[in-house]
């Protein structure tokens, strides 16, 4: 009669923990799923950031070059009129 109860709880027992198992499976496909979902996001959001600094950053570039070449064009036309004073003198 004992024995018999102890192997009911037993079977009770491994019935619980497989049930717990199984939760847990579950769980951890739902954890890897949202993972992966929130780290495609985060990269996706970087990717984001990273092209619109580029962007940036090459509008910069360009305003500099432009700045740069207007400097120079000026200081060429400072440059060559005053060549021109001097051979005249």
């Amino acid at each position: 009669m004992m024995e018999e109860k102890n192997h009911i709880q037993k079977e009770e027992l491994l019935e619980k923990l497989s049930e717990i198992y199984d939760q847990l499976e579950e769980l951890e496909k739902a954890l890897d799923n949202n993972l992966t979902e929130h780290r495609n996001k985060l990269m996706t959001d970087q990717f984001t950031r990273l092209n619109r600094l580029d962007g940036r950053i090459s509008k910069l570039e360009r305003i500099y070059q432009n700045i740069t070449f207007d400097k120079k064009r000026v200081g060429n036309l400072h440059h060559n009129g005053s060549m021109k004073l001097e051979l005249g003198f």
